[in-house]
């Protein structure tokens, strides 16, 4: 926080190395305690309205930073103006995994996030596909295993704990969906996550109907 003053060049760079490493350390732990919670039937979901395009701009904010590669365009298109009804917390917990792990194994090109909402079904589809090394279809499965992680150049250079899709693949079923990819190695991958969010304009004439019916 430079309390004592300024950091010399070699300073700096060893206090970012720091912060990395713990960084790094408390993503491992929190994916650990949460897969913990999971298996163990501890994590409940706290459903609540939240408006979808707030929700989007801030998974924006916080996941522009993340980008390591100059050549590589974060991009979310604009989505439908629409209030759901659902855990925002685990939702936005399971996107930021998928949207972080795109933008490291992307070197050129561009990572975009896009959403759809199905009124009839009643189901949002969310979608994080990127122009990254893409996945051998003898691991598209395994990638969702806990401590999996897929040997190879540029994984090397983005070392992870293993976990996160794991956890996001639980956390996903937990809420009624389920993470689907498709990818060709060398041509990207898309991660597509279908889950059932009612919109809050549908559930508010539901509540009207059943006090029309009571009265």
């Amino acid at each position: 926080d430079r309390v004592d003053g300024g950091l010399e060049a070699e300073q700096e760079k060893q206090v970012t190395f720091i912060r990395r490493s713990a960084e790094t350390l408390l993503e491992f732990v929190n994916d650990l305690l949460d897969l913990a919670k999971v298996e163990a039937g501890k994590v409940e979901l706290h459903p609540s309205e939240f408006q979808l395009v707030d929700f989007m701009r801030g998974l924006r904010g916080v996941l522009k930073p993340l980008r390591i590669n100059d050549p590589v365009d974060l991009v979310f298109e604009e989505c439908e103006a629409i209030a759901l009804i659902g855990d925002e917390g685990k939702l936005g917990q399971i996107l930021r995994n998928l949207i972080a792990n795109a933008l490291k194994f992307t070197e050129c090109g561009e990572v975009r996030v896009r959403v759809t909402y199905d009124r009839r079904l009643g189901t949002a589809c969310f979608e994080v596909c990127d122009t990254g090394i893409g996945i051998a279809p003898a691991d598209q499965l395994r990638i969702f295993e806990e401590f999996e992680q897929i040997a190879g150049g540029l994984q090397k250079k983005n070392k992870g704990s293993g976990l996160g899709l794991a956890l996001s693949q639980r956390l996903a079923r937990l809420m009624g969906g389920e993470i689907l990819v498709e990818s060709e190695v060398g041509r990207g991958s898309t991660f597509r996550l279908p889950l059932p969010l009612e919109a809050a304009e549908g559930a508010q004439r539901d509540r009207s109907r059943r006090s029309t019916r009571v009265l």
